[in-house]
This record gives structure tokens, C-alpha cells and sequence, in this order.
């Protein structure tokens, strides 16, 4: 083909936009390449950051986990020491009644014993060795026996009377110990609740920043996919300016022809000069 219709101040004026638009281009490919520097510089930042969140989010997995197994334990430990101080409960209310029985005992038996034990003792003494010591008749002899069986009687009740006291003594005695188990198993379950309330709100604390670094690991990921797209665009331009300056050097040696005085061109010289980067793609 031939290319009649070219001024050397047409091709002039071509050569110097051709030689402007390589300028223009290559200044771009720079801007770019800035661009996509400080791009992959920022992601590398943001990966860092992510990996150490992701770290982060793993340790605190891990704590939560251990913290639940421990809450576990001392909820368990608390029902223990709760059924444990409700069988204690349940026993000192026995002792109590039946603490109460015992006193209501020895106040109605008291009541009939007028005289200590060691009197009762002393006057059966008495009684037997008058018996056997004076000629008594049919009749004092009646009397003193009749006498020594009430006495006797009386000292039955005060033996048994003195047994209900040490009884009564030592259930007071239960009564309290069982008193001193449940204030410290009171005590015990209070400092428990207190740990699991403790325990409860730290595992939730955790939760709380576990639910939050997620959140920043999806927002880190949408940050890094985005600029991540960006520097594969940023890439595909480069590529493609690239290959502008290729077409623009070449477009400038066929007008470097044609300012020549070479008048036939090939179909892909033709392309050159009045086609664009797309059209050397087909």
C-alpha cells in the first residue's frame, strides 16, 4: 500500500505527539509502579497484622476453652458443696427436734426429783441398814421396803435423768459443730460463687474480644482483597502501558520510514500507525 498524502511537517508533528505519548506513558508506568509499591507494602503490613490477630484469636480459643473446663469444675465443686450443706441442714434440724425432745425430758423428770442423785443413794443406804441391822416389825419392815423400792425408783429415773443430760450435752455439742460445718460450708459456697461469677465474667470478656478480632479479621480480608485487586489491575495496566510504549516505539519507526520517503507499509505497519493496542491483540 502507498502513503502519498504525508508532509514532513505532518510526520514532524506526529513523531513529537508519538515521542510525548511514550513520555506520557512511561511517566504513568512509574506512577503505577509507586502506586503498587506502596500498595504491597501496606498488604504485607495488613498480613502481618492478620496473622498476629489470627494468632491472637487462636491463644484466646484456647484460654476460653481452659476457662470453661475450669468454670465446669467449680460449678460442679459448688453443687457438691451445696447438696453436701443441705444434708448437714437436714441432720442439724434433726439433732434439734430431737435436742428439744430431750430437754422437754429432763425438765418433766427433773421436775419429780427433789433430791440429788447421791442423797437418793445415801437414803436407800440408810433404810438398808436399819433393815438389817434393828428387829423391826411385820409392819416397819413393810414401810422400809415399800420406801426403799420408791427410792429406788426415783434413782432409776435420776440415773436415767442424768443420762438424758450427757445425751443432751453431747447432741448440744453436735448441734454445734454441725452449726460451725454449715457456717463454713456457707462460706465456702460464697467464695465458690464468687470465683464462678469471677471466672464467668472473664470467659465473657474474652468472648467479647474473641467476637471482636473476628470482626477485624473480616475486615482485614475485605482490606486485603481489595487492595490486592487493586495491584492485579494495577499489574494489568502496567502490562498493558508496557505494551503501549512497545506500539508507540514502533508507530514512531514507521513514521521514521515514512519521513524517509518509504512509501509501501506491511498490513501490520498499517496497524501500527492508524490502530491501537487492541487491535495488535487480535
Amino acid at each position: 500500500m502507498e502513503i502519498s498524502d504525508f508532509t514532513v511537517q505532518q510526520l514532524e508533528e506526529t513523531l513529537r505527539k508519538v515521542n510525548n505519548e511514550i513520555t506520557n506513558i512511561r511517566n504513568k508506568i512509574k506512577e503505577l509502579k509507586r502506586e503498587r509499591t506502596i500498595l504491597i507494602s501496606e498488604l504485607k503490613e495488613l498480613r502481618t497484622e492478620r496473622r498476629k490477630i489470627i494468632d491472637e484469636i487462636k491463644g484466646l480459643r484456647e484460654s476460653i476453652k481452659d476457662i470453661n473446663e475450669k468454670r465446669k469444675e467449680l460449678i460442679s465443686e459448688l453443687r457438691n458443696l451445696r447438696e453436701e450443706k443441705k444434708k448437714k441442714i437436714e441432720e442439724y434440724r434433726e439433732l434439734l427436734n430431737l435436742a428439744r425432745t430431750k430437754k422437754d425430758q429432763i425438765q418433766t423428770v427433773g421436775k419429780e426429783l427433789r433430791l440429788p442423785l447421791s442423797a437418793i443413794r445415801r437414803e436407800i443406804e440408810r433404810l438398808e441398814w436399819i433393815q438389817q441391822t434393828r428387829i423391826l416389825s411385820q409392819d416397819e419392815e413393810n414401810k422400809i421396803i415399800k420406801k426403799i423400792q420408791q427410792l429406788e425408783e426415783l434413782l432409776d429415773k435420776a440415773m436415767q435423768l442424768k443420762k438424758e443430760k450427757q445425751e443432751f450435752l453431747e447432741i448440744k455439742a453436735m448441734l454445734t459443730s454441725l452449726r460451725l460445718q454449715i457456717n463454713d460450708l456457707k462460706k465456702k459456697i460464697s467464695e465458690l460463687s464468687d470465683k464462678i461469677t469471677n471466672i464467668t465474667e472473664k470467659r465473657n470478656n474474652l468472648l467479647q474480644k474473641y467476637n471482636e478480632l473476628k470482626a477485624k479479621i473480616d475486615e482485614l480480608n475485605d482490606i486485603v482483597n481489595e487492595k490486592q485487586e487493586r495491584i492485579n489491575q494495577i499489574n494489568n495496566e502496567i502490562e498493558n502501558r508496557k505494551l503501549a510504549v512497545i506500539v508507540e516505539q514502533k508507530r514512531k519507526h514507521v513514521e521514521e520510514k515514512l519521513r524517509k520517503g518509504e512509501k509501501r507499509l506491511t498490513l501490520e505497519e498499517l496497524k501500527l500507525l492508524y490502530g491501537g493496542v487492541e487491535d495488535l491483540k487480535e
